[in-house]
């Protein structure tokens, strides 16, 4: 029922604002000396024939017979993406925080075609995306942790992706008082 009475104001709104587009103008001379034109008729008025608005139509371009220049893509090779370093479930040390990550890429990435490594740990990308397969991640807590690494191209579209989970251990000094 709301939806009948709600397109009964858009109609009357519709024609509220189009009527307007189809008004005559009528030209006439004030009191003052002034011309005056106006929508409104009047018995002194005299009725101005507008030309019609010019427009423009943009021509039909026909592609079908235009050459094709763009060369075809190389096929996307199947990347294999490995984390070498830290190893998987590998409890390690790094009383400083950082931890070094390396990856391996077979084949490798493809510069010119803006293939980049993005690096995440815990889930939150670190930095930005890079080409170097050697980086490192700072970790300010001990504990469980994951990095990923994901294969990108240009698009951003995931070539290829792996992930590690390690554990960090850090010295700490307990106070006995």
């Amino acid at each position: 029922m709301a939806y009948d009475a709600n397109m009964k104001y858009i109609t009357l709104l519709l024609l509220l604002v189009l009527l307007p587009l189809h008004a005559e103008v009528y030209r006439l001379q004030g009191e003052d000396g002034r011309v005056i034109y106006t929508d409104q008729y009047s018995p002194d008025a005299e009725l101005m024939n507008l030309p019609e608005p010019a427009t423009y139509k943009a021509p039909v371009v026909d592609n079908s017979l235009a050459f094709d220049d763009t060369p075809e893509e190389e096929p996307i090779p199947n990347y294999e993406l490995t984390i070498l370093s830290p190893q998987p479930d590998q409890a390690l040390w790094a009383n400083d925080g950082n931890v070094p990550v390396s990856v391996e890429v077979r084949p490798e990435l493809n510069v010119e075609k803006g293939e980049k490594l993005i690096i995440s740990l815990d889930g939150m990308e670190v930095g930005e995306p890079q080409q170097s397969t050697s980086f490192t991640v700072t970790i300010l807590e001990r504990g469980a942790h994951t990095v990923s690494v994901s294969l990108v191209d240009q698009s951003g579209s995931i070539l290829a992706s792996q992930s590690v989970n390690f554990q960090v251990h850090r010295a700490s000094i307990r106070n006995h008082n």
